[in-house]
């Protein structure tokens, strides 16, 4: 949509921190061949890490945590060296961003660490679950959350804003929760649905939605959005 709407503009992507600076660039030759990513390393080959739970690097394809080291990585946050340690590992640092990288070393931004729904022992990622919901044709807006279950540890709970004309019923939630079927894993798909209204749904300044919020809202809390 960008692209067209300024067609004599070259638009180039840039993924970074203020704690790393630039880390990734995606180049405007590489718009329509990389939709959906965030570029290569910007500094290098050496910059970046994916690194797993155990801080294992993982093979192409799979999903981890993105490390790197950059000319401009930060030292410390002033006055909080529990915070510090937490975002270093040895020389390497986190945003706490998890990511992919594919064949050809472009880097795809999977999720926030924070959001990361463990059920069952199986890793969701709720903007691969938002994504899905999201095009029922009801849905306006959606965050996707872990919420305490006794059997799975969490369970997945979509948080659903709708289009104007829908009502929030229970025959409308079996719907979206049936539409699901066949576009995501078992283990991904909500279990349950709540309908809120769009004024309830906590965002920051910017618009961006306040998953914590939610979290704290629904039963579990974390510091991170």
């Amino acid at each position: 949509a960008i692209m067209d709407y300024f067609e004599n503009a070259e638009l180039w992507e840039a993924y970074g921190s203020t704690e790393g600076g630039l880390v990734t660039l995606l180049r405007p030759e590489d718009q329509f061949k990389k939709l959906g990513s965030i570029g290569k390393e910007i500094f290098g080959t050496d910059r970046i890490k994916i690194l797993d739970e155990n801080r294992n690097e993982v093979p192409d394809g799979e999903v981890g945590e993105l490390f790197y080291r950059t000319p401009m990585l930060f030292k410390e946050y002033l006055k909080e060296p529990e915070k510090t340690k937490e975002a270093f590992f040895g020389e390497w640092s986190s945003a706490g961003d998890m990511v992919r990288r594919d064949e050809d070393g472009y880097y795809v931004l999977v999720d926030r660490k924070a959001n990361m729904i463990i059920t069952g022992g199986e890793n969701v990622y709720p903007s691969e679950v938002e994504s899905v919901v999201g095009a029922h044709e009801a849905v306006k807006d959606i965050a996707v959350i872990g919420v305490p279950d006794e059997k799975w540890g969490e369970a997945v709970k979509a948080v659903v804003v709708l289009h104007e004309g829908y009502e929030p019923s229970k025959e409308l939630e079996k719907e979206i929760l049936e539409w699901t079927k066949g576009k995501l894993a078992g283990y991904k798909r909500p279990k349950s649905i709540d309908f809120i209204k769009d004024e309830e749904m906590p965002r920051t300044p910017t618009g961006k939605i306040l998953h914590r919020v939610l979290r704290e809202r629904y039963g579990k809390w974390s510091e991170a959005q």
